[in-house]
């Protein structure tokens, strides 16, 4: 199992690559979506007190917290849009989180259980998967926060 502090180096590892990317070749962070991607996962477990899934890509969620509880992570850049949940594997999560890089760090835009955002997300059907607006997540967010206070 992979050690916090490992996930630690990882995360500044991964940080410092995609601000180099950025700065580098001038590309915008959304261009870069496969990294910004792993540094969510980190990000949450660092998070949650958790480890990352035994398998990368693991089907359904991406970071296990010390309680057991499986998190599915959705990370962006985007500003506005939609963060995709998968119908076919909501069984194999229990947890979402959806992270937003902007501006060189990242944020929790929502983080609760999935059937809560699967509640307010649209389903598309072609791609057989539900579509959560950044907007509603953030929503969501503030509303969990205000219930637990």
């Amino acid at each position: 199992m992979i050690t916090t502090d490992r996930i630690q180096q990882l995360f500044d590892k991964y940080l410092e690559l995609i601000h180099l990317e950025i700065a580098e070749f001038g590309v915008k962070p959304t261009e870069v979506r496969h990294l910004i991607g792993r540094l969510g996962e980190f990000y949450c477990a660092l998070q949650v007190g958790g480890t990352l899934a035994s398998l990368t890509n693991q089907h359904g969620f991406d970071v296990i917290c010390q309680n057991n509880r499986r998190v599915s992570v959705k990370t962006t850049a985007q500003k506005t849009g939609f963060v995709p949940i998968g119908k076919s594997t909501l069984d194999r999560v229990d947890d979402l989180m959806v992270v937003q890089y902007h501006e060189g760090a990242l944020f929790t835009i929502y983080y609760g259980p999935v059937g809560i955002a699967v509640d307010a997300a649209r389903y598309y059907e072609p791609d057989g998967k539900y579509e959560l607006d950044i907007s509603k997540a953030r929503r969501l967010m503030t509303a969990s926060s205000q219930i637990l206070a």
